[in-house]
């Protein structure tokens, strides 16, 4: 999970530490993935301590620069993890189809792909993702040369997309204000 900044109104907050119907992002987050993952690894590079809560936190590995993107978080999570195969999920993106690990996973065993990654009829997320670990080198190699495009990466390795059924509210990100505000009544509906 990364936890970029969310500007508004001429302040800055750590997006993974918004509250969303009584809780962080963050606790949204991980109560969807706890169920269905070994451990649950939280990009963070500052307020360690509060997301401590919700799973192993790691910081962004500095030789790619300060808040260089959620590759880096990918980046720095694969080298932390000691299963083939790691669950990537944005901390803004909430109302996550239950099957989306499961239906990503299977399109990997369907395939000869290394990367499987959620989109709809109107648009791809790309942060929605599986990968195998044995890109980590590859990622690294792509963050040096001073890239940072997901789908680009992605690209690379023929990663494979899903599709999931275009729901309104399916995926739904948060980067403003306004966003965080229709996510509240989304969830009170």
């Amino acid at each position: 999970m990364q936890s970029p900044l969310l500007a508004g109104a001429g302040t800055a907050e750590e997006k993974g530490l918004l509250m969303l119907n009584g809780e962080p992002l963050v606790a949204h987050a991980h109560r969807f993935l706890a169920p269905r993952v070994g451990t649950v690894l939280v990009s963070a590079n500052r307020h360690q301590e509060r997301y401590a809560a919700y799973g192993k936190v790691i910081s962004d590995d500095q030789s790619w620069g300060d808040d260089a993107g959620p590759l880096v978080g990918v980046a720095t999570a694969l080298r932390h993890i000691d299963t083939p195969w790691i669950v990537v999920l944005p901390v803004d993106v909430i109302r996550l189809p239950p099957d989306l690990i499961g239906r990503l996973a299977q399109a990997l065993d369907q395939s000869a792909a290394l990367i499987a990654y959620a989109t709809t009829a109107t648009r791809g997320h790309p942060l929605c993702m599986v990968v195998h670990a044995s890109l980590m080198s590859s990622l690294g190699d792509f963050l040096s040369g001073g890239d940072r495009k997901v789908g680009l990466w992605q690209s690379l390795h023929q990663a494979v997309p899903v599709l999931f059924p275009d729901d309104a509210h399916a995926f739904f990100n948060i980067n403003t204000p306004d966003d965080l505000a229709y996510a509240n009544q989304l969830c009170k509906s």
